[in-house]
């Protein structure tokens, strides 16, 4: 009955302290991506740049899942079984997906013009790029009227394509919680025992076997 408590607190606990991960890590994605959108307004060099935020963005956010991550493995007594870990992970990143994408969809419809500048130089960087690689007029003008379309849906908010992009970030980041989940698992030894303490920390005890 004890030990079912525990599981039970400990469960409630990671869902708790994944949701505010959740809440930390999609603030974070929402300031990261703005940022680098205005870098890339007034860069220069829009390929280098773009690789290098574009770079720089998915190391960071990697990094800051795997440690909150690892803090959300801390707050469930140290250990947890693969479908504990996925669940406790996927509820941060899809907190955070959501908070970012709605966020991103806002602020575009606010500040339409950083955007549509950022298109317009992809636009531009695609078909120096396509010619240096000998494509032909057509493959070029059909790529192209693919962004402009993308470009041109995006100036209006639109409930559809934010779900629809929504859907899409959730599939992707429920692949990368199972990859931390098999990384970060960590199954309880058969004598110890995880006790959950009235200050809501954790300690490990050794059973009598």
């Amino acid at each position: 009955m004890n030990q079912d408590f525990n599981e039970e607190f400990a469960a409630e606990a990671v869902k708790k302290e994944g949701i505010k991960y959740g809440v930390y890590l999609g603030i974070i994605s929402l300031v990261v991506s703005i940022v680098s959108m205005y870098l890339l307004v007034s860069s220069s060099d829009f390929k280098m740049i773009s690789m290098i935020a574009g770079g720089t963005s998915l190391v960071v956010m990697i990094a800051l899942t795997a440690y909150f991550s690892v803090l959300l493995r801390t707050v469930a007594g140290g250990f947890w079984t693969f479908s504990q870990a996925l669940k406790g992970i996927f509820t941060m990143l899809a907190i955070a997906v959501i908070i970012s994408s709605i966020g991103s969809a806002v602020f575009n419809v606010i500040v339409p013009e950083p955007q549509q500048v950022v298109f317009d130089k992809t636009i531009n960087l695609t078909i120096e790029t396509m010619e240096s690689m000998g494509a032909g007029e057509d493959l070029i003008d059909k790529q192209v009227a693919d962004l402009e379309k993308t470009r041109d849906e995006l100036r209006t908010f639109s409930v559809g394509q934010t779900l629809k992009g929504l859907g899409v970030n959730l599939i992707m980041y429920f692949v990368f919680a199972l990859i931390l989940a098999a990384i970060l698992k960590r199954e309880k030894p058969a004598f110890l025992k995880v006790k959950r303490n009235v200050d809501g920390t954790t300690s490990i005890e050794q059973e009598n076997i």
